[in-house]
């Protein structure tokens, strides 16, 4: 028995080998346009120029906020300056004016002892009124000059005791010690003038540290 043999098909390219699915077909790429329009350049250039403008207007505005924080900071270190030179300035007003002071006090103490110390009696006389003897120590310079004055003093004062003059050679003109059976008083020219410096100090030194700590807040 004799088979026919099947002629062999040829091939074509248009055949498909994927079950009918369809491939998408690669586009080719857009080519730039070589040509614009009058009304494309305007708005590609007025597009550059907007952004090119928000560009320089952030770099203004952050420029600006910098400055501005600049300012603020050297505001704060110059009026921390103006206050310590202010402090500085008042602690040489006061030491200036203490120093004209003692100058002032130590030319009337040495001029006018007498009134100084005869003051300091009177008001011991007031609270040691019933004591029956007061020792007054005075410097050799005002002892005698001062006997006749405490005697008129406690006539007026109506002083019953016995008013004693004792010299003692290292007190100043102005200087006296006032001693009675349970007490007594001293007047340190020297030490009124220390205690008044010391106070004086102690407020310039609080006045330059607030100076100081208002730079550094």
């Amino acid at each position: 028995m004799k088979h026919d043999r099947a002629q062999p098909r040829k091939f074509t390219f248009d055949e498909h080998f994927d079950d009918g699915a369809s491939t998408p077909r690669a586009h080719p790429a857009q080519k730039a346009k070589k040509f614009y329009t009058p009304e494309e350049v305007d708005a590609a250039r007025n597009e550059g120029y907007e952004r090119g403008r928000g560009s320089l207007e952030a770099v203004a505005a952050q420029a600006q906020s910098l400055a501005l924080g600049q300012i603020a900071e050297g505001a704060m270190a110059a009026l921390g300056a103006l206050d310590t030179m202010a402090a500085e300035a008042r602690a040489f007003a006061l030491q200036t004016a203490l120093a004209a002071a003692r100058r002032i006090a130590g030319a009337a103490l040495d001029r006018y002892p007498l009134d100084v110390i005869e003051e300091t009696v009177a008001q011991c006389l007031a609270q040691a009124a019933q004591e029956p003897r007061i020792v007054v120590r005075v410097g050799e310079r005002v002892a005698e000059a001062l006997k006749a004055r405490l005697i008129t003093l406690s006539e007026d004062v109506g002083y019953a005791g016995r008013i004693v003059v004792s010299v003692e050679p290292r007190l100043a003109a102005a200087d006296c010690r006032l001693e009675w059976s349970d007490g007594g008083v001293e007047r340190d020219a020297a030490a009124i003038a220390e205690r008044i410096e010391a106070a004086l100090q102690r407020f310039i030194d609080a006045d330059l540290r607030r100076a100081t700590e208002t730079i550094g807040a």
